[in-house]
């Protein structure tokens, strides 16, 4: 039968992750973003940065991710066989520090945003390479599904969009997004149903490996 409706909920929360194995997974079948332009952003906070740190990713020499190794800031997307990588150079992410992270193709450059500042870019066109791995939240996501790379810390407001969101050099962004007609996939982090998350497009998405929702 259907699910119940998912729960009102009291208040704002977060997902909580502790590195590992912790990290919010949304299958593939789950996520239908057709070739071309699209955005990818979040609110993270982390506790630490490692020399190699994914937050939002679905790479595996194909498809999209968000990494903050070191804490620098760097959107990747596979187009026509190869990564195109624009990495922040002269700004860090702090720990403790809740950030806003974008990346965005316009269908001719990559753009990366840090709290709505733009501080990278690189042209690049062409068709996204796919794949059939999970969208990992939390990490980068290896050849066989699992997660690797993980985060020590929080996430929230993940969303993935068709089009480009953001353009110029800099815009305010929301702390709270709200579902429009460009959203493939919008994760609130508020509300659960046993492990498996209640927002738009996550009929696919689920707590996994200790990860929980928290109060922020």
């Amino acid at each position: 039968g259907a699910l119940p409706p998912p729960p009102v909920p009291e208040r704002e929360r977060v997902a909580r992750l502790a590195g590992g194995a912790s990290h919010v997974r949304v299958d593939a079948s789950a996520i239908d973003l057709e070739d071309g332009p699209f955005t990818l952003e979040a609110w993270v906070r982390a506790n630490a940065f490692q020399a190699r740190q994914g937050l939002v990713c679905k790479t595996e020499s194909s498809e999209y991710g968000l990494f903050a190794n070191d804490g620098q800031l760097s959107f990747l997307a596979h187009l026509d066989g190869a990564y195109v990588e624009p990495t922040a150079e002269d700004v860090r992410m702090t720990p403790g520090r809740w950030h806003h992270v974008a990346g965005v193709f316009d269908g001719a450059e990559l753009r990366v945003y840090l709290d709505g500042a733009l501080v990278a870019r690189e042209a690049g066109a062409g068709s996204r390479t796919p794949n059939a791995l999970p969208l990992v939240v939390g990490g980068d996501v290896r050849g066989d599904g699992r997660p690797t790379s993980p985060l020590d810390g929080d996430i929230d407001e993940v969303r993935l969009s068709t089009g480009a969101r953001y353009a110029g050099d800099r815009f305010r962004p929301q702390r709270r997004f709200v579902e429009d007609a460009n959203t493939v996939l919008l994760l609130h982090m508020d509300a659960q149903f046993g492990p498996f998350l209640r927002d738009k497009g996550a009929a696919g998405a689920r707590l996994t490996g200790g990860a929980e929702l928290a109060s922020d």
